[in-house]
C-alpha cells in the first residue's frame, strides 16, 4: 500500500531505489563530548595563539547559547558552522529527560517514537557537506527521546510538564540564534528539517507547506530552485529516488503529501516570516535510514544540498 501511495505521486520511469534488509537496531552514535567541543569547529593551534584560541571559544559559545547562558542539559547537539545552511533533527534522539514526564495525548497528530536513525542521518549529512564544500553546515540535533518532548511542536503541544520546558527551549534558541546568524552573515539560506517516515518508506517527501516557508527563494530564483535539476529534490530523482511529490507537479497545485507538508520548525523558521530563512522538511522513507543504508542516504543527500548550495546560494 505505501509503495502504491508513493507511484501515484510518481510520474512513470521515475526508479524506486531499494538497499537492503531493514533492521530496528540502532546506529551507535559516537559519544557525544563536553559542551565547549560540541558547538565548535576546530581552530587552528599555532604557537603561542592558546589565549587567542580561549577568547574566540568564548565568542563562539556565545553566540550560540541561549540568553541564559549554558545549556540546561547535554540534551541538544549544536554545531557552529560556515556554509549559509543549516541542518536540523528534532526526532533522532533517545535519551531519558529527568524530571520530565512522558506525553500523552490522543489523536493522529501525536507521535511519541523517534525517526528512527535521522540523528546519524543529520550528524553524516553536515560531515559529508564540510567534505564537498570545505566548510561546514550549522548543525542541531535533538538528543532527548520524542516521547518526552517533541520539538517539532508548539510548546503547547510538546511537551506535558514545565520539567521538559528547559530542554524544549535550548534546541530553539539554538536554532533561532543559528537563524539569526545566517541572516546577518548571508544573503540568502536554507534549514533543512530532517525526518523519517514509513508511509511511503521508499521514497523521500519533501514538505514546505505548498511553497510557503520557502517565499523568498520562490521570489528570487523560480519554481526551478524546488523543483529543477539543480533543486534538492532534482537531485535526488536524479539519483534514482522515488520523491514526493514528483518534479513535474506545480508547486501551486498543493501536491505535497498530507501530513508531510512541513511541520513546527518550518512554519516558525521559513522565509514566510520576516525574521526567517528558506526552510524545506526532508521525510526520508523507512528503507533509507535502515542500519544498511543511512550513511550512503546521508552521503547522497549531501551531494543534493551541496549542488543546490552551488547553484542558488553562493
Amino acid at each position: 500500500m505505501a509503495r502504491e501511495r508513493a507511484q501515484a505521486h510518481q510520474r512513470t520511469g521515475q526508479g524506486i531505489r531499494r538497499q537492503g534488509k531493514i533492521t530496528d537496531d540502532p546506529v551507535q552514535f559516537p559519544a557525544t563530548p563536553r559542551i565547549a567541543r560540541r558547538f565548535l569547529s576546530p581552530l587552528p593551534r599555532p604557537a603561542g595563539a592558546r589565549p587567542i584560541r580561549r577568547v574566540l571559544l568564548a565568542l563562539w559559545l556565545a553566540a550560540l547559547l541561549p540568553a541564559g547562558g549554558a545549556l540546561a542539559r547535554d540534551l541538544v547537539h549544536a554545531e557552529a558552522g560556515e556554509l549559509p545552511v543549516i541542518i536540523a533533527a528534532p526526532h533522532g534522539g533517545r535519551a531519558d529527560v529527568p524530571g520530565c514526564e512522558v506525553r500523552t495525548a490522543t489523536g493522529k497528530r501525536f507521535v511519541n517514537r523517534p525517526d528512527h536513525n535521522t540523528d546519524r542521518l543529520a550528524q553524516v549529512i553536515a560531515a559529508e557537506l564540510k567534505r564537498l564544500t570545505g566548510q561546514a553546515p550549522y548543525l542541531v540535533i535533538a538528543r532527548f527521546h520524542r516521547k518526552f518532548i517533541d520539538a517539532n511542536r508548539s510548546p503547547e503541544e510538546a511537551y506535558g510538564a514545565e520539567g521538559c520546558a528547559a530542554d524544549y527551549d535550548d534546541y530553539h534558541a539554538v536554532l533561532r540564534r543559528n537563524v539569526d546568524d545566517i541572516r546577518a552573515k548571508h544573503p540568502q539560506a536554507m534549514l533543512f528539517d530532517i525526518h523519517g517516515q514509513s508511509a511511503y518508506r521508499d521514497a523521500i517527501l519533501r514538505g514546505t507547506r505548498h511553497g510557503e516557508t520557502v517565499t523568498r527563494l520562490l521570489a528570487r530564483a523560480g519554481a526551478a530552485a524546488v523543483t529543477g535539476p539543480d533543486s534538492v529534490f532534482g537531485r535526488f530523482a536524479a539519483m534514482g529516488y522515488a520523491i514526493v511529490p514528483s518534479n513535474d507537479t506545480a508547486l501551486t497545485d498543493r501536491v505535497e503529501a498530507k501530513n508531510y507538508i512541513g511541520g513546527y520548525t518550518v512554519a516558525r523558521y521559513g522565509s514566510h516570516r520576516a525574521d526567517g530563512i528558506d526552510a524545506m522538511q526532508l521525510e526520508f522513507g523507512r528503507d533509507f535510514r535502515n542500519n544498511d543504508n543511512v550513511e550512503r542516504t546521508a552521503q547522497d543527500a549531501a551531494q543534493a544540498i551541496a549542488a543546490f548550495y552551488a547553484r542558488y546560494l553562493r
